[in-house]
């Protein structure tokens, strides 16, 4: 039985850029107190997750 390698596609780059923005907005956000801590922290850990699954996507690798 033969292995087939597994391949990750790249994610569009407005992907990236909703999680860069996301995160910059949501700290400014939370910073002048317009959301509050416990979601702005939330909020920055998700556009976090988006940013860097991202950049994962565009990083060639041999296997996963």
């Amino acid at each position: 039985m033969k292995k087939i390698p597994k391949t990750i596609d790249a994610l569009p780059g407005t992907f990236m850029l909703t999680g860069m923005f996301g995160f910059i907005i949501t700290v400014i956000y939370t910073n002048s107190g317009r959301i509050p801590l416990d979601y702005g922290v939330a909020f920055c850990i998700v556009f976090l997750i988006m940013f860097l699954a991202s950049l994962k996507s565009i990083m060639p690798s041999g296997k996963i």
